[in-house]
């Protein structure tokens, strides 16, 4: 065998494994990124639940606690209106991340293949 063959599928799965790696790299930040935001969304709902049930105890009219409540509920709906942006955000800066990942590995798949493609030989016309 030649040893260009050789060569060219130690460059390819050289590539592979670094693509592979890559590629996990990207997953393993936007997996980090997506847990951060959902601590911090559970971290407020928490906090909402606590200051929920204590304005029970910090109310006795009714349409006092019905406006704690209220105003509770606004700024917990504004906080996930704003986690959603931001993983919104998130999502779409690592589409551009996947999608320049994507078209690097195959422009290197298309370089990879046009140098392994076999290149036609002269044939010698009989005598």
């Amino acid at each position: 065998m030649d040893n260009t063959f050789f060569a060219q599928w130690e460059s390819f799965t050289k590539s592979a494994v670094d693509s592979g790696k890559e590629l996990e790299a990207l997953n393993m930040k936007l997996v980090e990124q997506v847990t951060q935001k959902q601590m911090e969304l559970l971290s407020s709902a928490l906090e909402t639940g606590n200051q929920w049930f204590s304005t029970f105890g910090e109310h006795k009219a009714l349409p006092e606690l019905i406006a704690a409540q209220s105003k509770l509920a606004s700024d917990y709906s504004s906080k996930l209106l704003a986690a959603s942006r931001e993983t919104g955000d998130l999502l779409t800066a690592s589409r551009d991340e996947y999608k320049a990942w994507f078209e690097k590995m195959m422009k290197l798949l298309s370089e990879q293949t046009a140098a392994a493609t076999a290149k036609p030989v002269a044939v010698r016309k009989a005598a």
